[in-house]
Order: C-alpha cells, then sequence, then structure tokens
C-alpha cells in the first residue's frame, strides 16, 4: 500500500508577520482559498486514500491541522514535543507505517510547497511508487531548474536507470551527489547542463528501506524509535513520543541519510515547484501587474514598482515613490523592507525574540 507523510513543520520566519506561531507557513492561502497544507493534501489523495496520509506536525498545531483537516482520521495526526528537523521525523513515520504494512511505501513531502500542475505530479508519483515497490532504493524528486537559483539545493544526476516515455518524459537516475545552495555563477552553470536538478525535498520509498538506511547510517535516531515504536499504534504513542523525541539530533534528511546512502535515486520532474521561502520568491508564484507590482488587500499606489504589498482588507496601505520595497501588513505588525533583503527578514525575528516581543511572533 501507498502513504503519504506530509511535514507540517517550520517556523516560515522569512515570511513573517503572516507567518507566526500561532498561523504556520502552511495554513497560509496564496491566489487560492485552501491552505497550503489542504493542496498538499489534494495533491497526495491523486493516489493515497486519505485514511493512508499522516500529518507530523508541532504539538502545539494539533489543533490548527484537525480544523484545517476535519476529515483526516485523528490518529494520523501526529504531535512533535519538540522541532528536531526532517530526518527524526521521518524516521519515526517510516516506523509507524512499517507497523501497520511491513511492505508499506510512503511518500514525503512538505507542507508549504506550491505545485501548479496537478497531473504531472500524479505522473511522477505514479512511477516513483512502481519504482520503489520494485526496487530497493529511496527516491527524491528533483525538478528540472528554469532559472539559476541561489536559494535551493541542487542534486547532480548519475547513471540513468529508468525511462518512462508516456505523454510525458520522466526519467529515474542515480544520484551522483547533492549539492548546497551554490552561488550564481556556478547555478548557471547547472542551468545549461542536463545533470542537475532543484531538490524539492520529496522522498519515496519503502518504510523498510528508510529505516534500514538509518540503522546504517544515523543508529543514532534509529535507536531512539525503537524505543518510541514500542508505543506506536497504542493509546500510549502519544506518551512514548513525548518522553523521548528531546533526545533526537537536530538534523535535516539530507544530511542524515541521502547524502551518504548508496541507494539513492532521483526522478525527474517539470512540474510548476515553487518552494515559497521568502516574500521575494512570491513574484515567481503571482503574476506581477504592468508597474512589476504584486499588490493585495485595500491599497493606494503612486509611483510605485516592483514591489510587494499586502495587507488586510479593510486597512488600508499607501505608497509613494517605492521601487522594489515589500510592504507587509498582518494584524498588529507590518514589514517594510528592500526587496533584495527578503531573504534577511527572519533577523526581524530573532531581533523580536530577543527583545521579548512573543506577542509579535
Amino acid at each position: 500500500m501507498l502513504y503519504g507523510v506530509i511535514i507540517a513543520g517550520g517556523a516560515g520566519k522569512r515570511l513573517w508577520p503572516r507567518s507566526r506561531s500561532a498561523k504556520p507557513k502552511y495554513l497560509l492561502r496564496f491566489k487560492k482559498n485552501k491552505s497550503l497544507l489542504q493542496e498538499t493534501v489534494e495533491r497526495a489523495r491523486q493516489i493515497i486514500p486519505l485514511e493512508n496520509i499522516l500529518v507530523i506536525t508541532n504539538k502545539e498545531h494539533l489543533r490548527l491541522i484537525r480544523k484545517e483537516l476535519p476529515k483526516l482520521p485523528g490518529k494520523n495526526i501526529i504531535g512533535e514535543p519538540v522541532s528536531r528537523n526532517t530526518a527524526p521525523c521521518i524516521c519515526l513515520a517510516a516506523a509507524l507505517i512499517k507497523k501497520r504494512d511491513p511492505s508499506g511505501v510512503i511518500f514525503v513531502m512538505p507542507a508549504d510547497h506550491v505545485i501548479e500542475d496537478k497531473l504531472a505530479m500524479k505522473d511522477v508519483f505514479g512511477f516513483a511508487s512502481l519504482i520503489a515497490g520494485i526496487k530497493e532504493c529511496l527516491l527524491t524528486v528533483g525538478v528540472r531548474p528554469s532559472y539559476p537559483s541561489t536559494g535551493y539545493g541542487y542534486i547532480k544526476t548519475g547513471k540513468l536507470y529508468k525511462r518512462l516515455l508516456a505523454d510525458r518524459k520522466i526519467k529515474v537516475h542515480k544520484v551522483d551527489r547533492f549539492i548546497e545552495k551554490p552561488g550564481f555563477r556556478v547555478a548557471k552553470g547547472f542551468l545549461k547542463s542536463s545533470r542537475y536538478l532543484w531538490n524539492s525535498g520529496m522522498f519515496i520509498g519503502k518504510a523498510q528501506a528508510f529505516l534500514d538506511e538509518f540503522k546504517r547510517y544515523r543508529p543514532s535516531i534509529y535507536k531512539i524509535v525503537q524505543k518510541i515504536e514500542k508505543g506506536l499504534g497504542t493509546a500510549r504513542q502519544q506518551g512514548f513520543i513525548d518522553r523521548y523525541y528531546r533526545k533526537f539530533p537536530n538534523i535535516s534528511i539530507d544530511y542524515a541519510i541521502m547524502e551518504k546512502t548508496r541507494i539513492a535515486h532521483v526522478i525527474t520532474a517539470d512540474i510548476e515547484w515553487q518552494d515559497i521561502g521568502s516574500w521575494k520568491s512570491l513574484a515567481d508564484y503571482i503574476k506581477a501587474d504592468a508597474k512589476g507590482n504584486i499588490i493585495e488587500g485595500d491599497s493606494l499606489t503612486v509611483d510605485t514598482k516592483g514591489s510587494i504589498v499586502i495587507g488586510e482588507k479593510g486597512r488600508l496601505i499607501a505608497t509613494l515613490g517605492l521601487d522594489n520595497i515589500i510592504v507587509i501588513q498582518d494584524g498588529d505588525a507590518t514589514l517594510v523592507c528592500a526587496k533584495d533583503r527578503a531573504e534577511e527578514v527572519k533577523a526581524i525575528v530573532e531581533l523580536a525574540r530577543k527583545k521579548g516581543l512573543k506577542r509579535y511572533l
């Protein structure tokens, strides 16, 4: 059987003040009436039944998730007492799914990505599930880059393993190596080559294959999961998670096993994919007007160009003479920053935390 594991974590600091502790990034709505989390569940449901979809989130957000996904079985929402990045929660999810279904194949996907082409994603998921079912491998989804991004990690493809020739050409390669976020000059070189793909942060494989690689390359995580496993699927499940979760190291799945394993493969995806990591990246998702502005909410703009102005209905934002400036108004907080410094917004969040201004976070 197929299972979905949706990771609804992360503080979304670079999307402050819209993204806050009481309203995390994956609950934001852009262009549509559905949240990023709801959109992610819809994509997963193209090939995975709802009862087989798990959501792993901060324990403080359990109520928010249940309200956002009322039809999802309550037992499928797993609360983390503390954040420990993606490796521990994926290992825990693999153990839980293996207990339900020893031959289960899992799809790991972040809850805060945007994928416009749902049919293409369905094809990718379908082909990936076939590969994972017949081959002992861990697959990651690599997105063909459309511009020289310095904000994404990259995957260098190795030897071709399988090719699907249908309406879309989908290929599976061995992974040559993972590359951290490059500089602009290096990213331009990657764009010219057909061997480099954006690392989407989506992973597919048998639950047992994930556990085997954790045991091999990150035994410290695997041993803690073994202790929690005794309570999985019982009334004591959350108690076991609360007791042991803090002992996990804070590490991503990439660093923990994907960059080390010898069974990593990458499936190419020509999809309209976006990781909205900062306000500047919104320009890649929402079409700007004739002056290059993205405007939402009540506003008056004069001599304003290349800017992002987002506010609430009933609260007017007026701008005059702005050029490549970001203005975000949300409740009791307003952000104003240069567009080319959007990646640094998390510094504002950290400063507010240091000054004890938690009510704004």
